[in-house]
Parts: C-alpha cells; structure tokens; sequence
C-alpha cells in the first residue's frame, strides 16, 4: 500500500491521479514487476488524462448550452427535413475554429438550429476550446447593463476571448441604436480571431433590415458573413414534435 504521507503529499499538489495510480499498483496483486520508469509512466498518463477530462468538464459547464448532451452523431436528414450533413461533418472537423470562420445556421423553428450548435460546441469543447452560449436577446440585454454600469469595455473583452461563441435566436428582435454600434466593436474585434455560430430564421440579406444604422450595419453584415460556412435547414414540421414528447432532445 502507498503510505499515507505520500498520497496526502500527492493530493496537496493536486496530483489526485497519481495518487489513485500508485494507490492501485501498490495493492496486492497490482503491477509490481513494472520497472520504475514505466510506473512513472502511468502515473503521468493517468494525472495527464484527469488533468484534460477535469478542463472538459469546466469547458462545458461554463459553455452554457441548453443541450449539453447535443451529440453530432445523432444530427441526421429523415422525411420533411433536409440538413447539409457533409457541412456538419466538416465543421465537425474544427478546421473553422483554427481560421475564425463562422456558422450560419439558418432555418425555420424546430428544424434543429440550436441542436447542431450545441453538437458542435461540444465538439469544440473536446478540441479544448472556450465556448460560450448566449440568446441575442440576453446579449442586447448584457450589453445595455453593462453599459449602464461602466463595464461595457469587460464584457465585450470576455466575449472577444472566447473561442466559440454561439448566438442563438439572432435578429428574432431587433438591437437598438446603441446595441447595434456595441455590436460592431464586437464582431469587428471577434473578425479573425475567433469564430461565431450565428442561429437564424432569416438569412444575412434580411439582417440589415433589424438595424436601423444601416452604415453600421452594413459593417456588421460584413465582418459576419466574409469568411462564412452557411448550413440552410428545411422542414415542412418542428423536429420537436419528433422527439420532445419522449423527453428526448432535439436532433
């Protein structure tokens, strides 16, 4: 058995894993014939592997996804529904985050749109990148708060910082004046550094008539949609009536 001091003095320095590793080789009947360097080994591979689970799991809890089992293994075409699944399977990739591109998920209600962004958030989370989920709702509304409080410069430096960030009901109402110029310092500092998802019911060329500072918005329009994957999703009916009535999310 590993003596008590040495699993305390493990665990103090936060090598939890270690700790269990060394604990289960010095059992009875554990790997005694392993020579010194490969226990070393094990015990840096099973601290390596909870360091990385322990960071996905802080990942998604701070992503914020209203579907965080979303997995892109259950997004699939059926009857009444049409989805670029080779798109998705490329997004899937993450090759779009490593070049700050973008996502446009465009589509009627219940035809998926926040299903796949979630899907692919996890995706990203596995890839360790930053996610965050918000409604463009709660964005206008952080961004007036903030505002009012003298916080705007950190909050749009936190957004500016993430990774992924995933805008869902995007345009279902409109910015006002204000939110649509805090918007443009946004995205003109998020162009080429890191990657939005954008769930839509219109498509980019509606977009400019939800901003009433058309020059601005004619700025915003551009930065979001240069360098853009657009996946459309048709359907003649809302996927929840699919899937939500057996508790299950939506695919």
């Amino acid at each position: 058995m590993i003596d008590i001091d040495t699993a305390v003095k493990l665990k103090t320095m936060r090598l939890s894993g270690m700790a269990e590793c060394l604990e289960q080789i010095s059992e009875p009947g554990g790997a005694t014939t392993l020579s010194t360097v490969e226990v070393v080994r094990l015990m840096v591979d099973r601290e390596w592997e909870r360091r990385r689970n322990t960071k996905l799991a802080r990942l998604r809890r701070k992503a914020g996804l209203p579907q965080p089992s979303a997995d892109l293994s259950d997004i699939r075409a059926m009857p009444g529904r049409d989805i670029d699944t080779d798109l998705i399977a490329r997004l899937a990739v993450g090759n779009y985050l490593l070049k700050h591109q973008n996502v446009i998920l465009q589509g009627p209600t219940g035809a998926g749109k926040t299903f796949i962004a979630c899907a692919l958030a996890n995706k990203a989370c596995q890839q360790y990148k930053t996610v965050l989920y918000l409604r463009a709702e709660d964005l206008f509304d952080q961004i007036t708060l903030a505002d009012r409080a003298g916080t705007r410069g950190q909050l749009l430096e936190n957004l500016v910082k993430v990774d992924l960030l995933i805008i869902d009901d995007w345009f279902l109402t409109g910015p006002n004046r204000e939110q649509v110029q805090h918007l443009h310092a946004l995205f003109d500092r998020r162009y080429q550094t890191g990657s939005t998802i954008f769930c839509t019911q219109l498509p980019p060329a509606k977009w400019h008539d939800r901003m009433e500072e058309k020059i601005v918005a004619d700025a915003i329009i551009d930065r979001i949609t240069t360098h853009t994957h657009t996946a459309t999703l048709n359907c003649t009916e809302s996927m929840r009536r699919h899937f939500d009535h057996d508790g299950d999310h939506q695919p």
